[in-house]
């Protein structure tokens, strides 16, 4: 009786609840934005949401820029409909949870969203950042992470993995991130891509789409998702370290209300249970590389080049005649740090002129593994006729299979040279012809013949002002001919004061190249000129900080670049910008696509920035 009269009570609330009258809303849409706090501490984090409501759907919607906040997670959509007096409404949320960067006080602009032909926008949010108590933040983090890190446990977690601990330097070490979960994952940001310092680095990771498969850790089965996929080269011996990487995860997670409401309760039966997004951040572990250096006994033609090689040696013709060029092609295949390889040497006889050599790469991800082949072009030009020896030369490399030094030797060249025509004579006799000559013969007449006496009349030209200047004017142009050379060879020494003066002029040629995307991207939605674009950009902001700062490529992390800028004396928050705009074209890569509002404006932002530090840092 008892259970029945629970079931009668059931059903009755169902139909209240289902027949409840909801208040119409207005045919005119409206677009709002809300946070669930306006004040919030450094460490914390709120949830913003922009909710259109009306009668039909919006579309071209385009969230404000949030350098200020470090977004976990979002755009996460949803939609809820409602009947009103036979009408249908509805209301389309798109939610954010944000993290604070630094204290103060910071606008979120507004939002818009096109609705019925019409833009609509939001209203503009002030957040208030304070500092916060240790405790409190602690006490924060905890009310917020206690449930979900009961749920989430060690069914998600991030691990990579290196095909080898122990390697020579120049060696290749693959890694590759692996997201591992037994949860739904909605979506996932790369908050902190791994710095890599110490190392030369390709990426191996062929698509932006993650592949699950299955593996079982510990007896449990998980689903496992590959985030990145890198090729490393330490470029230095001793200990080295891979830099963790921090994902932060949105994971759709069962959730029952906390409430002592009768209505909570009920719903809170598993029939109606439901999914809630849930930010969750997470970090694999840091792994250490042992690097050994390589053996002393290099021997000659060794170049750095680590792996396993072979040479191809040939000049594209045998014959050739005085001032005609010749190529030899020295063509290095195999698998290794072919982007490292430097030119071979190459002893060429004094009568043959050798210019820099050109170099083409044809190098592809082999699974695992870089391969392919550099090839060096040297364009040679015979002075004199006579037959040219080129001798034999060697390349030599370091072996990682047989742990020890290989060498490879080209043939020697024979270059036969036949005597050609003269450069000098061929430029004063070009275009003129016999018949030519023999007119320029019947035209030649002699005026006088026999000894012939000149008297210079007025005075001497010895002694005069042009006589001066015109004798000591070689000696002036030689003696700043010596002193404009040893300046120029002073500055070329310089190698960081070099790159130094250079870096804005290098940077402002990539930002040159990135608005050629963005300006692409404007007139077709390309996924592509998006990458390009981000890729540009990181480009001329890491080149740039690089060369201003003198920092070689191979160790250059963001924190050692804000040490820097901090020590010349730059202003906090255009560090702090640069290290949001760097962190932004890196988070372009995996998130999905911006539009062209906001890529128009992390350009803006890199103008300002490179601007900002060249007036501090001269």
């Amino acid at each position: 009786m008892v259970k029945a009269m629970r079931q009668i009570i059931r059903m009755h609330v169902i139909l209240c609840v289902l027949l409840l009258p909801l208040r119409a809303s207005s045919q005119d849409g409206s677009f709002v934005a809300s946070v669930d706090r306006t004040a919030v501490a450094i460490g914390e984090q709120f949830e913003l949401t922009f909710t259109l409501n009306g009668t039909g759907s919006g579309n071209n919607f385009r969230p404000p820029t949030m350098n200020d906040f470090v977004v976990l997670s979002g755009p996460i959509q949803s939609t809820s409909m409602q009947f009103v007096n036979g009408a249908v409404s509805s209301s389309v949320s798109y939610s954010y949870s944000l993290r604070p960067r630094a204290e103060g006080k910071f606008v979120i602009a507004a939002a818009t969203i096109t609705y019925g032909g019409k833009q609509l926008q939001t209203q503009i949010i002030t957040i208030t950042v304070t500092k916060g108590t240790p405790q409190q933040k602690q006490q924060n983090q905890q009310s917020q992470d206690a449930d979900v890190g009961r749920q989430i446990g060690d069914n998600i977690f991030l691990k990579v993995s290196v095909d080898k601990s122990r390697v020579y330097q120049g060696e290749q070490i693959t890694a590759t991130y692996k997201l591992y979960t037994r949860l739904n994952v909605a979506n996932y940001n790369v908050t902190k891509m791994p710095a890599l310092t110490g190392f030369w680095s390709e990426d191996l990771t062929e698509s932006k789409q993650v592949q699950l498969t299955t593996e079982v850790v510990n007896g449990k089965q998980y689903r496992v998702g590959v985030l990145k996929k890198v090729a490393l080269f330490p470029q230095r011996a001793g200990a080295l370290e891979i830099d963790p990487m921090e994902v932060t995860l949105v994971v759709q997670m069962q959730t029952r209300r906390r409430s002592n409401d009768i209505f909570d309760q009920f719903f809170n039966d598993p029939f109606f249970g439901g999914l809630t997004n849930v930010s969750h951040a997470i970090a694999s572990e840091p792994v250490k590389i042992t690097v050994s250096p390589l053996p002393s006994n290099a021997p000659n033609g060794f170049a750095g080049a680590v792996g396993k090689f072979s040479m191809e040696t040939w000049l594209d013709k045998r014959q050739t005649k005085t001032n005609e060029p010749v190529t030899l092609k020295v063509k290095i295949t195999g698998r290794g740090n072919l982007k490292l390889l430097g030119a071979p040497a190459i002893t060429i006889p004094p009568d043959l002129e050798k210019y820099d050599p050109k170099i083409s790469d044809n190098v592809a991800n082999q699974g695992t593994q870089i391969a392919g082949s550099r090839t060096f072009e040297y364009l040679l030009i015979p002075r004199h006729a006579g037959e040219q020896k080129i001798p034999a030369f060697p390349f030599a490399y370091f072996d990682v299979d047989k742990k020890s030094y290989a060498t490879l030797a080209s043939p020697e060249f024979v270059l036969a040279v036949e005597k050609g025509l003269d450069v000098a004579s061929s430029s004063s006799v070009a275009g003129i012809s016999k018949e030519d000559v023999k007119l320029l013969g019947e035209d030649i007449r002699f005026i006088k013949s026999g000894n012939i006496t000149l008297n210079r009349k007025g005075e001497s030209f010895v002694g005069t002002t042009t006589f001066f200047a015109l004798s000591f004017t070689p000696i002036l142009g030689f003696v700043g001919f010596i002193f404009y050379a040893r300046k120029r060879e002073k500055v070329l020494r310089d190698v960081a004061g070099l790159r130094n003066k250079k870096a804005r002029k290098m940077a402002q040629r990539r930002l040159v190249q990135a608005k050629h995307f963005l300006d692409q991207k404007k007139k077709v939605d390309d996924s592509t000129r998006r990458e390009e674009f981000y890729a540009e950009i990181s480009r001329a902001l890491w080149g740039y900080v690089g060369d201003k700062l003198g920092i070689p490529p191979a160790d250059l992390s963001l924190d050692g670049v804000k040490d820097s800028l901090a020590v010349r004396q730059v202003p906090p928050d255009a560090v702090s910008k640069l290290s949001s705009t760097i962190e932004q074209c890196e988070f372009a890569r995996f998130a999905p696509s911006t539009d062209s509002l906001q890529m128009e404006s992390i350009y803006n932002e890199s103008i300002e920035l490179i601007s900002t530090i060249e007036d501090h840092i001269r």
